[in-house]
């Protein structure tokens, strides 16, 4: 490694269509977003790792460990701290040498989203990771946080993606996703982050599917790609919801913060409280007073979000 840095970035995002049985084969749209992070390393001469993590607004925590131990030495977040520990040394399983150099490293990381907003802050951290260390971001994230990898594929992906996971098996290819109607679509924030990692494991525990419902899926998000009005938009979100509602056994989450909205909306993601699509055919002003009028900031039109 050379003395001047060396950065990585990749990109955030959104799963509109898929959610959880994104995990169990069913084919999934999912959108990237024109925020990310970065990671830059430089190469010192002591022996030590010293990780400064930026996020909006300044610094997110820091950490330093020993080299090549990786044992701690200080930080202002342990969990935080405990947590990257787990994913180097999980970096060092799958390259022996990574890490193992006679020299130190000052490593300075920003995120461009907040971090409650289920973005990716854990995706874009492992595919980043696995840029500098050369290592497979799937098996990383396997190995780590688990989840489908759609997020790994979006971190890498300047468009819009179709994505499918069938055991080990896994297709990306470009969704070309480009609606006439975009200007009808927002992402609004309900203020209530969700743990992937727990969502994902009470599912697996609690939920009970078919093949049926998984093929219902794959044939929505099929249908969505190729929808030519918001209507016939509307109404596959809509059915998508019924799907997922009726597995996870919640009531949607129009149901529950949307009852009298006249356009759709859709969980991303995890459900609960991350982020929603929501159609709107009102002025873009108004639909913003009324989310603010019903306690929901930030809102972002699908130009200002989306690559």
């Amino acid at each position: 490694m050379s003395r001047n840095p060396n950065t990585w970035s990749s990109n955030g995002k959104l799963l509109l269509t898929g959610e959880y049985l994104v995990m169990e084969g069913a084919l999934s749209l999912a959108l990237p977003i024109n925020k990310g992070q970065s990671l830059t390393v430089n190469q010192t001469d002591n022996k030590l790792l010293r990780w400064k993590a930026n996020k909006p607004g300044g610094l997110w925590f820091r950490v330093e460990f020993s080299l090549p131990s990786l044992e701690l030495i200080v930080t202002d977040n342990i969990d935080l701290a405990s947590n990257l520990a787990k994913i180097l040394l999980v970096v060092r399983r799958l390259s022996p040498d990574f890490l193992q150099d006679n020299f130190g490293l000052d490593i300075v990381t920003h995120l461009d989203f907040n971090p409650d907003f289920g973005f990716g802050t854990s995706s874009t951290l492992i595919s980043n990771i696995a840029n500098w260390a050369d290592v497979d971001p799937y098996k990383l994230l396997d190995l780590t946080f688990g989840g489908s990898g759609y997020d790994i594929a979006c971190a890498r992906s300047s468009e819009s993606i179709l994505f499918h996971r069938f055991g080990d098996e896994i297709k990306v290819r470009d969704a070309k996703f480009e609606p006439d109607f975009k200007d009808n679509l927002y992402f609004v924030y309900l203020g209530k982050k969700q743990n992937s990692a727990e969502s994902i494991s009470n599912f697996r525990k609690n939920c009970k599917f078919s093949s049926l419902e998984i093929d219902s899926i794959s044939n929505i998000t099929k249908e969505i790609i190729v929808a030519n009005d918001l209507t016939t938009f509307e109404e596959l979100l809509m059915e998508h919801e019924s799907i997922i509602s009726g597995i996870l056994k919640l009531p949607t989450v129009k149901s529950l913060y949307f009852p009298d909205y006249p356009g759709a909306v859709k969980s991303l993601g995890a459900w609960g409280g991350d982020f929603v699509l929501i159609t709107n055919t009102e002025s873009d002003s108004d639909f913003r007073k009324t989310m603010k009028g019903k306690g929901f900031v930030p809102v972002f039109s699908y130009d200002e979000l989306i690559l």
